[in-house]
């Protein structure tokens, strides 16, 4: 008898031991499932004004740009440039109609400037914006463009 009693004994803890195991390591996995669904909740992210456009702007794409640039007395360079320009939502559809004239002040600008004045430092991009912005409004004879966003730059 005192054998029986030993080996029902023996047989019950090969049967605990493995439950407990499953269930340590089943309450583990879910519980650390179950902790990351509650306290990773997704954050609603606040909108920073990272000088995009404003609620009362609208961005207006232009057609690409394929310019010569002037010659720098190595061979001859060319640019091609995609450009968005940012107006006030009331005067886009006036923009629309006029982008000859937009073109024509890219145009001009881009044709005076040599590869090397485009690509010379960090600062020759921004240059860049800030005088076509300028040319485009004084051309237009009132400011328009608020700011301009370069979408493509290749010079070849």
């Amino acid at each position: 008898m005192a054998k029986d009693g030993k080996s029902s004994k023996g047989k019950k803890w090969i049967i605990i031991i493995p439950l407990v195991l499953i269930l340590a390591i089943g309450g583990g996995i879910g519980g650390d499932m179950l902790a990351n669904k509650l306290l990773n909740k997704p954050k609603v992210a606040k909108q920073v004004n990272t000088g995009g456009i404003a609620s009362g702007e609208k961005i207006v794409p232009m057609d690409k740009f394929l310019v010569n640039l002037a010659n720098d007395g190595s061979s001859q360079k060319y640019i091609s440039l995609n450009i968005s320009l940012v107006v006030p939502s009331k005067k886009a559809k006036q923009l629309k109609k006029n982008t000859a004239l937009v073109r024509d002040s890219v145009i001009n600008i881009l044709r005076q400037k040599k590869e090397s004045d485009i690509l010379a430092n960090a600062n020759s991009v921004p240059s860049l914006k800030t005088e076509l912005i300028n040319n485009i409004n004084q051309n237009y004879g009132q400011k328009i463009v608020e700011q301009i966003f370069i979408t493509n730059l290749v010079i070849q």
